[in-house]
This record gives structure tokens, C-alpha cells and sequence, in this order.
């Protein structure tokens, strides 16, 4: 079973490179960021030529590790000592800017005060969905190793000379065993080992190879990739990747509040924005893959329109605004026939695997595509989206429960429950009375524009008729929530409600009273209410009182929260941070945003939630959602000299 855990990133935003805490690179995701995932291992290790079970693996027990980014750029440092066998190794990870190509170059210096004699070797196993169809080939002309499917090439090069390679027969125990049998240069197996020569060492030696992992749909392509870069120096390689992203984070915005850990995690924050960005089709990817076998959740390398909304924003408000460009263009182009967005994509645009509708998505697109032009001021980009916000305003004003004037029933959120929930006729609201503004600023006079309006001004009235607890002075997480599954969440009694036009029904409560984070967004971002409001700030208040933990701090999602043990999350966290700069409490906005820093993770990475006990950074990492909102309120804080 794959790590759960990825501890850093590398890429181009073509290629995706995930790498745990040991240096392994554990997936490798191509040709969009998502989709598909090719590696199921690859292992370096050192060996003794000659000498039988000498292998040594980097990634095993015996060395001590430390791993860091190269300050400012997407390029991983990780460095292993043995004083044991007297070897110190630094492996530098990156993405060639230009070409799909993953290099990993490593220098070994000999410590020990002795002569040594060794050799570089690694063992890789690319996947396919249908085993027996995997190959691999070693090119003798090229002198490297080739894992094919159809239309998916990967070359494993090195600078080195190769002296020892097998294909079929175990490689795997091959490399254990540091005895190799390359008899079959072409095999129908998914696994290889080849290593490369590295010679003696003399004491305080230093021997330099680098690994290049080419990728390609075709062996042609595969082949001139594998030529071409191994004519160039990998050390103008190196300097031209750093050169590129410090010149990346130079076209952002750039802040300095004197505090090198808030700073550096915002550079940090850029950074993955870039990596999480996918180039060729603009979609924003909510997380590097982490459970591709769905053990613990429903996977997390899609698309959601939900996250892309802080996301696009917080890059807006960064100065990459082309990057949101690219995204809107992208969600045109995702947009159904009927004018709604599903809950979750794959980046190439295609339907990913979803288990219901989620209308504030809908909402969140069209709001957002609003607050973009408030950002660059160009109505081109509105006339570029108008038939896309027409479709979509259309959706949403005839996705109106007729009984009570809110949006039908979908899911929340969180993906947990269907009901006709506060937020989610929030993101509506927004979404209609965008489309209204959109019009307005071109100037369409669209005869729809009356009907989004009123929609929008009737969910707002039914938000404070119905959708208002008047008994504990905070809104309802919703009205008509389903009930079986998680637990108990609402009062007023069950009822029996038609779901879909073939007349299917379902039981759910009458009121959910359940505190939820997500109550924030009648106001933060979609302004339903003003922040101001009592109504909005009583509700804060609730969401402050139910929802800290009181472990770790920060805030959880919900009250009966059980999701990786009900933790509290970063996002959720600084979601009320952002409520409390409208509302001028900046000394809490402060102390939100200082926990978000003390809980990254050793790189700078911000997970998606915290360990509730022992403060730690648990399950996802990293979450582009998490980043976004730090962006956001560092940003705030920043240009209000709060900080």
C-alpha cells in the first residue's frame, strides 16, 4: 500500500511529482496533473559490484534524512548520511521547465576515510490499469531502460554508463540480491532494476549522476526526449529551473511583513499554486492524490468548482490573474449542456466519479467569474463568458423548490448530506445576482435578467423567514437534511419528500440546527448579509464556541464532525479568520492565521486538516484549498498593516 502521505511536490505543471519524507518518489502523474498516476515504485539504492546482497536502499533503514526545498522554488533537497558505510548522498528533485522531464541528480561523497567501490542502481514498477499489458524494453543505443503502454513511454536515463540491468525474473530481488541477469532486453512485466557506474571513491570522493525520467506518448517522441537531455548540462539545468521560479514568484505580488515565517509561507502558498495549476487545460487540482484505491475517502485529485472559488481568488488577489484566466476557460469549457457545473472533474475536462449534484458550485462559478472582472477590469473577459453565465443563471433560477423559494435539495458542501442547505443557497444567491451584474455592465438587457433577480431576492427572504433559528440566534445549517448515515443532526420531525422528477422520495428532518463553518458564507465570500449583521455575527459567535478544538485549537467543520476523527481543519480555521478582518477584529484574525503557520508541515506545506490531539498535520498534503485561504488572509492582514 502506497504512503498516504505526499511530504513534498515537483513539477511543471505538466507533470506532477509526489515524494515522501524518505526521498522516494512514490507517483508521478502526467500528462495533466490528475490523471493518470504512473508509478507504483521506484527505489534507488547504492551496491557493491561483486559482492552479493550489498544493496543499500535509500529509502530503507540506516540513514539518517533531511529534506528542504530550495528556498523559493519547487525544487526538493534531500540529503542521506550513513556513517555506517561513510557515504553522504544529496538527491535534487525537479521538473524541467520545457519538457516533461523529472530529473533526480544525485551527488555521493565518500566520508569514510576509506577507499570505496560502488555503484548507483534503481528499481522502477510503472502501472497499468491491465497488468499483463505492461512492457519494458532497454534501448541499447539510448543505454536506458523504457516502460511503455499504449500511448505512455517512460524512459529512465542516467549520465552514467549502465553496467547492470534485468527486465524479467524478479528484478526486485535482483536489486536485493545486487546480482543481475539482463538476458531479455524486452519483456512483458511492469518492474525493471538497472544500475549505473559510479567506480571507486577515494576518500572525501565526490561522484555526480543524474537520472532523467522522460515522458512521452510515443517512442519516437520518447527517444528525442532521452537524446535531448542528456546533451546538456544538468547543472545549467538546475540554475535555469531556480531562475524560472524566482522570476515565477516575481511576477506576483510581493509583501513583506518582516515575519520570515508568514512571508515564507506565502511564497510557499504561490508556489503550489503553480504546481496545482494544470497547463495545458487550466483546471485547478484540490490535492495531489493520496488514496488511489478509495480505502479511506473518495480521492482528492479532481477538479471542484467549491475550492476553485477561494482559489481563483486568492490568486487574483496574488497578481496571477492569467492563471484564473486559464481556470475560467476551463470552466466554460466543463460547463454542461443544461448550464450547471457537476460536483467534481477531471482536469482534461471530462466528468469525474461523483456521487450527486452540489448547487453552490453552480453559484460558486458564475459569483466568481464577477469577482475576477472586479479584479482586472475587463469587460472582454465578461463578453468571453456571457453565454456561460446566461446558461448557468438560467439553471439556477429554474432550480428553485416552489414550496419554499430556496434551491432544491443537493448535497452540501462537504459532500455528506442532501437537504437544502444555508450555504448553498448563499453560493446561489451569489451566482444569480452576479449573472444580474454581469448583464447590467454589458449592457444585455437580457429579458432572463428579472427572472435571476427575483429568484435571488426570494432566496434571501426565504434565508430569513425559514432558514433563520430564532430560538438559538444562528442560521440552520438547512432545512429537509437527510438523516440516515450520519447520525442524528436536526429537530422538528422527519417527512417524506419527492427527490427527482421520476418521483423517488426520501426521508430527511425538517431543520437542521447543526453549527457549521460553512454558516460563515452568508456573508464571507457571498455577502448575502452584511458582516455586520447580528444575524451574521451571533452565528459567528456559535461557530467560535461550537467548533474550536479545544485540543489542538483551530476550527472543525461541524459539531458531529467524524471525518479522519472530527480534526479541526486549516481552511475552516481561516475562513473565520476572513470574517474577523470585516468586522475589524484583527488581533483574532492574527492569532487564526499564526496557528494556520505553526501547523504547516516541515517543508512549509499546509495540510488539510490538524491532528486534534497532538497538533500535528494530518491527512491531505498538500490542499490548494488551505493554501488559498491563507493567501487570502495574509493578503488582508498585509495590506491593512495588521501584521
Amino acid at each position: 500500500m502506497k504512503t498516504y502521505f505526499n511530504d513534498a511536490v515537483i513539477g511543471n505543471s505538466r507533470v506532477l511529482g509526489c515524494i515522501d519524507r524518505k526521498g522516494e518518489l512514490v507517483r508521478l502523474f502526467w500528462p495533466h496533473i490528475d490523471y493518470p498516476q504512473h508509478i507504483e515504485s521506484f527505489q534507488l539504492g547504492i551496491y557493491i559490484p561483486g559482492s552479493s546482497y550489498s544493496t543499500r536502499w535509500l529509502q530503507g533503514d540506516g540513514w539518517e534524512r533531511e529534506q528542504q526545498y530550495i528556498q523559493d522554488t519547487n525544487m526538493l533537497k534531500t540529503l542521506y548520511l550513513s556513517r555506517e558505510i561513510g557515504f553522504k548522498i544529496t538527491c535534487i528533485d525537479f521538473a524541467v521547465i520545457e519538457e516533461d522531464v523529472l530529473i533526480r541528480h544525485i551527488e555521493i561523497e565518500n566520508i569514510s576515510g576509506q577507499e570505496k567501490n560502488i555503484n548507483l542502481l534503481a528499481f522502477s514498477s510503472f502501472i497499468s490499469n491491465t497488468t499483463d499489458l505492461r512492457s519494458t524494453l532497454f534501448d541499447f543505443e539510448l543505454d536506458c531502460l523504457i516502460h511503455y503502454r499504449h500511448s505512455y513511454y517512460f524512459a529512465i536515463a542516467g549520465s552514467s554508463r549502465v553496467v547492470d540491468y534485468q527486465i524479467t525474473n524478479d528484478p526486485y530481488n535482483a536489486a536485493v540480491r545486487s546480482e543481475f541477469y539482463g538476458i531479455d532486453d524486452i519483456g512483458m512485466s511492469g518492474s525493471a532494476v538497472q544500475a549505473w557506474e559510479l567506480g571507486r571513491f577515494q576518500p572525501s570522493d565526490k561522484k555526480a549522476v543524474s537520472l532523467y525520467i522522460c515522458c512521452a506518448h510515443t517512442l519516437k517522441e520518447c527517444t528525442r526526449k532521452v537524446l535531448k537531455v542528456k546533451s546538456q548540462n544538468v547543472y545549467s539545468l538546475i540554475e535555469d529551473t531556480k531562475r524560472y521560479w524566482l522570476n515565477y514568484l516575481d511576477g506576483g505580488k510581493k509583501v513583506s511583513t518582516g515575519s520570515s515565517d508568514l512571508d515564507e509561507l506565502y511564497r510557499r502558498s504561490l508556489l503550489v499554486f503553480k504546481l496545482m495549476s494544470d497547463e495545458m487545460s487550466g483546471g485547478l487540482l484540490a490535492a495531489p492524490e493520496v488514496d488511489e484505491h478509495f480505502t479511506r475517502c473518495g480521492r482528492y485529485a479532481y477538479c471542484w468548482a467549491r475550492d476553485a472559488a477561494f482559489i481563483t481568488s486568492a490568486l487574483d488577489r496574488a497578481g496571477y490573474t492569467n492563471l484564473v484566466e486559464k481556470f475560467y476557460q476551463w470552466a466554460v469549457n466543463a460547463q454542461g449542456e443544461n448550464g450547471s457545473w457537476y460536483q467534481r472533474y477531471f482536469l482534461d475536462g471530462n466528468l469525474a466519479p461523483s456521487w450527486g449534484l452540489q448547487i453552490d458550485e453552480t453559484g460558486t462559478i458564475l459569483w466568481g467569474m464577477l469577482q475576477h472582472y472586479y479584479i482586472v477590469k475587463d469587460k472582454t473577459f465578461l463578453q468571453w463568458v456571457w453565454y456561460s453565465v446566461k446558461k448557468g443563471a438560467d439553471f439556477l433560477a429554474g432550480f428553485i423548490n416552489k414550496e419554499n423559494n430556496l434551491p432544491k435539495a443537493t448535497y452540501d458542501l462537504w459532500e455528506e448530506r442532501i437537504g437544502q442547505h444555508t450555504y448553498s443557497s448563499a453560493a446561489v444567491y451569489a451566482g444569480l445576482m452576479a449573472a444580474v451584474e454581469i448583464d447590467k455592465i454589458l449592457n444585455k438587457q437580457d429579458f432572463n435578467s428579472a427572472r435571476w433577480k427575483e429568484a435571488a431576492l426570494n432566496i434571501k427572504k426565504s434565508m430569513e423567514e425559514i432558514l433563520w433559528n430564532k430560538e438559538q440566534n444562528r442560521f440552520y445549517r438547512g432545512v429537509n437534511s437527510s438523516v440516515e448515515g450520519w447520525g442524528f443532526e436536526g429537530h422538528g420531525g422527519k417527512t417524506e419528500i419527492v427527490l427527482n422528477p421520476k418521483g423517488y422520495k426520501k426521508w430527511v428532518s425538517a431543520l437542521d440546527i447543526m453549527v457549521d463553518v460553512s454558516l460563515l458564507g452568508v456573508a464571507v465570500p457571498f455577502e448575502v448579509f452584511e458582516y455586520q449583521d447580528e444575524r451574521v455575527s451571533s452565528t459567528a459567535r456559535a461557530v467560535e464556541e461550537h467548533l474550536t478544538s479545544h485540543g489542538a485549537g483551530g476550527i472543525r467543520r461541524y459539531e458531529t464532525d467524524g471525518y479522519m476523527g472530527g480534526n479541526p481543519w486549516i481552511l475552516t480555521t481561516l475562513w473565520l479568520a476572513l470574517y474577523h478582518i470585516k468586522v475589524e477584529n484583527y488581533h483574532k484574525a492574527k492569532e487564526y492565521l499564526k496557528w494556520a503557520v505553526k501547523h504547516k508541515t516541515y517543508l512549509g506545506l499546509l495540510p488539510e486538516q490538524v491532528n486534534k490531539d497532538t497538533g500535528e498535520p494530518a491527512w491531505v498534503i498538500p490542499l490548494t484549498w488551505s493554501h488559498a485561504m491563507y493567501v487570502l488572509v495574509y493578503l488582508e492582514l498585509a495590506e491593512k498593516g495588521k501584521l
